[in-house]
């Protein structure tokens, strides 16, 4: 039997831990944004011949990344107007928490595109002179209108926690509005891949509904971690009946994810056919890519799956936790399974092979198959990228006060 918590009092040397703890973190990501932006002027001077992709490989790093927080976003806006549409009420503590990270994780999307691009004093050209038949056209406007619409919605949701009865219609109006468009944004990434006919392991129906369930699965994840952090660093109480909901959804969503997954492995395998067998032979066991297929199926699957369902598991302290960046680690590696092994075999496949793009004099300028591995200034780039996420979410939580529910007896308040 657990004794009831004290109260403890807010001393001075406890609120001057918590600033100089606050300083530190923001001194760090500062540090890290800095060294991305670094690495980035460095690769404007060298071009993007200073990453690992080539013109086998062309895209890398960048896109993945790109694709994996699109995914966050949609699926963080899911679950904060699944609370409202749904009338799931254990989750609506968690509403202004889902759409704060839905609307900076879809602003470091947008940013981990521009580096890709090599030009980007170009960029403007996209929106001068846009191919409407391009998918990714369609993923610009839509990515464009889900940011507007996420500020929008964190705004309202925001006045609507002081003035809960006059904003009441437009924040229920504004969740119906924002759960399609959540799942249209991550089918419209998924069609980028989906509807290029040549790469076989891009062409499947099942792109876009495994995009969106990953989304679910990647993003209730996240706002699980972050509201996990706000209890512990904070004073937020999350209440059991969440926690219950929220490891509800991140299952659910994990196994119908690896389900999808399995489904189109099974019939790769069934049809056998050696274009799309030579892509999957890549990542199951024994492949050059095996470890993708290991770090989906046993690090993202299997076992926070076991830390979710697993009775003694589950009531482990920081289990949920754990199950949830776990199964943020297994969608990344999708991700990167997906991007890469698409363009590791080449459309064509004959000697000399496909130009490389760069010349070296140790190597060939031709490549058979394709190899990619990220450089420092990949590396850089999206640690900086990510630096300005956590610190967008850190400044939008302390600002407005996201934490909606009481304060845990013993802890204070967040600082305002």
């Amino acid at each position: 039997m657990t004794s009831p918590a004290i109260p403890l009092p807010v001393t001075a040397d406890g609120a001057g831990t918590r600033r100089l703890g606050g300083r530190l973190w923001y001194a760090v990501l500062t540090a890290a944004a800095a060294f991305g932006l670094a690495a980035w002027i460095y690769e404007l001077e060298k071009g993007l011949s200073s990453t690992g992709m080539r013109d086998v490989v062309s895209w890398g790093m960048y896109i993945f990344t790109f694709a994996f927080f699109i995914g966050l976003s949609a699926g963080g806006l899911i679950m904060a107007s699944s609370a409202e549409v749904f009338g799931i009420k254990a989750l609506k503590p968690l509403s202004r928490l889902g759409v704060l990270s839905a609307a900076a994780c879809v602003s470091v999307a947008a940013l981990m595109i521009i580096p890709d691009l090599g030009r980007p004093d170009r960029i403007l050209n996209i929106f001068v002179h846009p191919n409407w038949s391009s998918p990714l056209i369609w993923d610009i406007l839509i990515i464009s209108v889900y940011f507007v619409f996420s500020v929008v919605d964190l705004a309202v949701l925001h006045q609507h926690e002081a003035e809960p009865t006059k904003l009441r219609r437009t924040a229920r109006a504004l969740a119906y509005v924002g759960l399609p468009t959540a799942v249209l944004l991550h089918s419209v990434t998924a069609w980028i891949f989906g509807l290029q006919i040549a790469r076989t392991w891009w062409n499947t129906a099942l792109m876009a509904p495994l995009f969106v369930v990953s989304a679910i699965l990647s993003g209730t994840a996240l706002v699980t971690l972050l509201a996990l952090a706000s209890e512990r660093w904070a004073g937020f109480s999350l209440p059991a009946q969440t926690k219950s909901w929220l490891r509800g959804f991140i299952t659910v969503a994990l196994i119908i994810d690896l389900f999808f997954v399995g489904c189109d492995y099974i019939t790769v395998l069934w049809g056998n056919v050696p274009a799309d067998r030579s892509a999957l032979n890549l990542v199951l066991p024994g492949g050059a890519w095996s470890w993708t297929f290991w770090g989906e199926w046993t690090v993202g699957g299997v076992v926070p799956l076991l830390f979710l369902l697993v009775p003694r598991l589950r009531r482990l302290p920081g289990a949920l936790g754990l199950a949830a960046f776990l199964a943020i680690v297994g969608v990344y590696i999708f991700r990167i399974e997906l991007v890469v092994i698409g363009f590791v075999n080449p459309l064509t496949q004959y000697p000399p092979g496909n130009a490389v793009g760069t010349y070296n004099p140790a190597t060939s300028s031709f490549q058979l198959a394709g190899h990619y591995a990220p450089t420092w200034v990949e590396y850089g780039i999206v640690i900086g990228l990510v630096a300005l996420f956590a610190g967008m979410v850190t400044f939008g939580y302390q600002r407005l006060r996201m934490a909606s529910a009481p304060a845990r007896p013993g802890r204070p308040a967040p600082d305002k």
